[in-house]
């Protein structure tokens, strides 16, 4: 979530005269995350949230990403739900952008995570695995291999810029996965994002989750790889503890099948290449404002030099 896209009052008002929601009281604009825009609208019946679909989402695949979530929502995956207008649409245009209204999910994200919070994260994940299991809408996902192959070309001569003495690193690693990705692991919808600002918590459970437009179809191990990465370390350094609750949160649900296991090592460093990637392009081509903070590549080449030199899947499931 951030504010690429800037509404004023009369652009809000102008808005929900398409919605029945009640009369606005006040909006803001969310800082935090990076990709689309996003206020929080507080009017005399609720709270609401305006998407602005920014430049990343792919507009094609909306449908699909809704699908995901009222699905998820329907078997106890609690996300945003989007709200059709009084034409019965759910997504209109403001600005000549995309956008869709959303019912408010109750509860914050935690900039601070104990082992319950990840084994609960682990386990509402696999939830989640199961939930969409039958979901009748596809999507590929676009932030894969090829997609990896085509940043790190574009980002050749900029990454030792960025990140001193890593091109050596970043290049043998590419190609290491680019001829060891695995091609025959379990799959389904996976959501491709969960990292803890996605992820609410109510009362020291998890109240649902959020920003479902990375989600795909792919590796379910994949999307589980993601999350390791994005709730296991902590200024650079591996969480056991975190590690071992978080999966063992999600094999209470989904047991991983061997050949999942025998995996987790090239999907965690696929996983970090990919976040890696998308940071470094991100530093390179987006200017940093009020209301964007860029995220720091380095955390991510830290992370994929823990998983080149440690395998936890030896380590903790041998």
């Amino acid at each position: 979530m951030a504010v690429h896209t800037e509404l004023s009052e009369a652009n809000i008002n102008k808005i929900l005269k398409n919605y029945q929601l009640g009369e606005l009281i006040k909006f803001t604009g969310i800082k935090e995350g990076i990709e689309n825009t996003n206020y929080l609208l507080r009017t005399k019946d609720k709270n609401f949230i305006i998407t602005i679909f920014e430049k990343r989402v792919d507009i094609k695949q909306i449908p699909f990403y809704f699908e995901v979530m009222t699905n998820s929502h329907s078997k106890g995956i609690h996300c945003p739900v989007p709200i059709k207008d009084k034409n019965g649409e759910l997504v209109n245009k403001v600005k000549n952008k995309k956008m869709a209204i959303f019912r408010f999910l109750e509860g914050n994200s935690k900039k601070k995570w104990s082992e319950n919070d990840c084994f609960m994260v682990g386990q509402k994940l696999a939830q989640f695995h199961l939930a969409n299991i039958d979901n009748k809408l596809k999507a590929k996902n676009n932030f894969s291999l090829n997609f990896w192959k085509k940043i790190y070309l574009n980002c050749l001569n900029e990454f030792n810029t960025v990140i001193p003495n890593s091109l050596n690193i970043i290049s043998d690693e590419i190609n290491y996965i680019s001829f060891n990705w695995p091609k025959n692991l379990p799959e389904g919808v996976i959501h491709a994002d969960l990292f803890p600002d996605n992820v609410f918590f109510k009362e020291q459970k998890i109240s649902g989750f959020l920003d479902f437009y990375f989600s795909c179809c792919d590796f379910l191990s994949y999307d589980l790889a993601i999350t390791i990465n994005a709730w296991c370390f902590y200024k650079y350094k591996f969480k056991e503890d975190f590690f071992l609750s978080l999966i063992s949160g999600y094999q209470s649900v989904r047991k991983l099948e061997t050949n999942e296991v025998n995996n987790i090592n090239i999907l965690l460093r696929g996983a970090s290449l990919r976040f890696l990637f998308t940071r470094v392009y991100d530093f390179l081509n987006s200017n940093e404002g009020e209301f964007l903070k860029k995220k720091d590549p380095l955390e991510f080449f830290n992370i994929l030099k823990f998983h080149i030199k440690e395998n936890v899947a030896q380590k903790y499931f041998e």
